[in-house]
């Protein structure tokens, strides 16, 4: 992550219950990005560990009593601070994490923001149909609890045809790359 001064200028300005679409860079923080009002009731979709996500939404400001992790990996993860965080799920188990932000979409209740990491962690173990869909479904479930949803991606990794799928589905797309 740059300076201070490079997150303050790279912020997103999004208006609550927005679904965005969020190219980065292979090594762009998507955390760099968040609006200066998320740090409370986030939730974060990361493949990181939830140790590194809380440092880097530490740094970033964020109350990290007021955020939720959800893990994406093969592996089990210890952490052991204010977050909340759950058992890591594996990239291809989309039914089994959207009934795990269903809950932590009830546990915040309306407003708030879903941060989703890395949608090509998810593109490399499940189908693009199968991806679509599921941002397609995420998407509505996150505008119905007015939750501003940010499905971020390395953009160059990604083949036009599928940016386009996943941009069907959300109200607007930014390029940080």
């Amino acid at each position: 992550m740059g300076s201070s001064e490079d997150v303050l200028r790279s912020e997103l300005s999004v208006e609550p219950g927005t679904q965005l679409l969020l190219s980065v860079s292979s090594m762009g923080s998507p955390v760099a990005h968040l609006p200066v009002d998320a740090t409370r009731s986030l939730i974060v979709v990361s493949s990181k560990p939830s140790a590194a996500v809380a440092d880097r939404l530490e740094e970033a400001g964020a109350d990290l009593d007021a955020v939720v992790h959800i893990p994406i990996s093969g592996a089990g993860t210890e952490y052991d601070g204010p977050m909340w965080t759950c058992d890591p799920l594996v990239p291809d188990d989309l039914t089994g994490l959207s009934m795990r932000l269903s809950k932590a979409f009830g546990a915040i209740g309306n407003g708030g923001y879903l941060l989703i990491e890395n949608l090509n962690v998810f593109l490399m173990y499940a189908s693009e149909e199968r991806v679509t869909r599921f941002v397609d479904h995420l998407t509505g479930q996150a505008a119905d609890h007015d939750i501003t949803g940010i499905y971020t991606l390395v953009g160059d990794a990604v083949a036009e045809e599928t940016y386009d799928q996943l941009r069907l589905s959300v109200d607007t797309d930014v390029d940080r790359r």
